[in-house]
């Protein structure tokens, strides 16, 4: 027995029934749009991405406070076996050269022989140096006026005795010259580094400070 006459053509799609809200209006049903799907959950990803990232900055943010608070100021400071004094760190040497060699040694520092800019220069390394004859960075070639290791020519700031061509600190609490040839200690003098102190905790111990690397010079 076959479909009852017109019974084709009664069939609707099931997205195209529509049915009376009552006022007279029709509805039109079926599946929601896939669009609604899509933007729904691309808010819900954006919020999630937005918190993840709110959490990031906050954990950065107290680890770098962590690791600020644990790094002291910056200081001024000499390497191991130099005094420091007005800005300026100072090596006097337990060997003996002559004037060439001690200044390429003081080099070899990343320092030169020991320049004096004022009296208070001189007064600190007379003491420093204690009772032995010093090198200091001051010479002058024949006939030349004398001048620093670094170039700059000596503005007669203090007397220079002896007749030689090359200045040391001696013994009685002056500046003397002599040949560059003869073997005596030597001063080297360089600027001053700022350096970062760090503090640590110890096991069984306060907080220790840990001095860093030297990353740059005192101008």
């Amino acid at each position: 027995m076959g479909p009852a006459p017109g019974a084709a053509e009664s069939e609707v799609p099931l997205q195209q029934v529509s049915c009376n809200d009552g006022n007279g209006h029709l509805e039109t049903g079926g599946e929601p749009e896939p669009h609604w799907y899509y933007k729904k959950y691309s808010v819900a990803l954006a919020v999630v991405t937005v918190l993840i990232l709110i959490i990031a900055v906050i954990v950065l943010a107290v680890l770098s406070g962590r690791s600020s608070a644990a790094l002291g100021p910056w200081c001024p400071a000499c390497p191991d076996s130099w005094v420091g004094y007005r800005g300026k760190c100072y090596y006097c040497s337990e060997a003996k050269g002559n004037w060439t060699y001690s200044q390429r040694h003081c080099s070899s520092l990343g320092a030169s022989l020991a320049g004096i800019d004022t009296q208070q220069d001189l007064d600190f390394m007379l003491h420093c140096k204690g009772k032995f004859d010093h090198w200091i960075g001051l010479r002058r070639d024949l006939e030349q006026p004398w001048k620093w290791a670094n170039g700059t020519e000596f503005n007669n700031l203090f007397r220079i005795g002896g007749g030689g061509d090359c200045a040391y600190l001696n013994d009685l609490g002056g500046v003397s010259s002599s040949q560059c040839t003869s073997e005596r200690h030597w001063i080297c003098t360089k600027m001053m580094h700022l350096q970062r102190q760090r503090r640590l905790l110890q096991k069984g111990t306060r907080k220790k400070n840990i001095v860093e690397l030297v990353p740059e010079k005192l101008d």
